[in-house]
């Protein structure tokens, strides 16, 4: 179009100069027609100028749209990948066999370290896995490794969940290699069997009526929310030594059957124990609290 305006242009002046070159004022003429063309081929320069101007951030535009279409589609397809992956490790959680389930588990292990967004959805399937209704054996607890995962259901549950609640400890733990910031925990009513959460950092913890069977280690651990152990039952020796519980926590009608040690903790907010039950007593010694209650708390009367 715009060489097709220029050619026009440049054909009438041309007409112009050799119909006025026989005139007596001819050079007058010619010179005028000489600007005018001169002006015309200018105006033609800016005019191609502003088109190939326009053709440039048209492109741009387009380039612009087309890049962004294909992140678009790539995260839909990456966000697609990792809805598929997480379903079926859902999915093996409900096999009735152990190596399917224990593959589910670090199938979504292998998901939450690749994709920090999903680790807390990871952790909350772990957690509501514990919270399925479970009999632990009588004997065996951690010895059953040895055995046949299939001759026995119970233990061969058991150890699938000793292996989550190793991933919860690998995972919260602020020192390793596979920390994951800013998790929270809600294991309400679970039953938990040798449970170790020592050297670990985590936000919002509920353990209300929870039932922990074998010993419990939560030493050097802290606690950057208010900590919920209201109702649970402690079957053995129990050690929460040097942890840190930033808002303080609740053991409101716990019950303590052995030993239980609560050296050296420090509590930024209420530290509540009323109506808890300590059938061989507690260790406080050391411990920083903002504010403890041991109202109505129940100790072993002195011999």
């Amino acid at each position: 179009m715009t060489a097709v305006a220029v050619a026009a242009v440049t054909g009438v002046l041309l007409w112009l100069f050799l119909a006025w070159s026989g005139r007596p004022d001819a050079p007058v003429r010619i010179d005028a027609v000489k600007t005018a063309f001169g002006v015309g081929a200018g105006a033609g320069g800016v005019f191609a100028l502003w088109l190939a101007t326009r053709r440039q951030r048209t492109l741009e535009l387009q380039l612009a749209e087309t890049t962004r279409v294909a992140s678009v589609t790539e995260r839909d397809l990456e966000e697609r990948r990792v809805t598929e992956l997480y379903t079926k490790a859902v999915e093996q959680l409900g096999s009735d066999k152990a190596p399917v389930r224990l593959g589910g588990l670090y199938a979504l292990e292998r998901l939450g370290q690749d994709n920090p967004k999903q680790r807390q959805t990871i952790v909350n399937v772990w957690c509501a896995y514990l919270r399925m209704p479970f009999k632990a054996p009588v004997v065996g607890l951690r010895g059953t490794a040895a055995r046949d995962l299939e001759d026995d259901p119970e233990e061969s549950e058991l150890l699938v969940r000793l292996a989550v609640q190793e991933l919860l400890k690998t995972h919260l733990s602020h020192d390793a290699a596979g920390y994951w910031p800013g998790m929270s925990i809600d294991l309400q009513r679970a039953t938990l069997v040798d449970f170790r959460l020592s050297g670990c950092t985590l936000a919002a913890a509920d353990f209300s009526r929870a039932r922990f069977i074998g010993q419990l280690h939560i030493r050097g651990t802290r606690f950057t929310r208010q900590a919920g152990f209201y109702g649970t039952e402690f079957c053995d020796i129990v050690n929460f030594d040097r942890s840190v519980f930033e808002e303080g926590a609740f053991f409101s009608r716990a019950h303590f059957t052995s030993n239980v040690r609560f050296t050296r903790i420090r509590s930024g907010g209420r530290f509540e124990f009323s109506r808890t039950v300590f059938v061989e007593g507690a260790d406080f010694d050391g411990g920083e609290h903002q504010e403890l209650d041991l109202t109505d708390a129940q100790f072993p009367e002195a011999e």
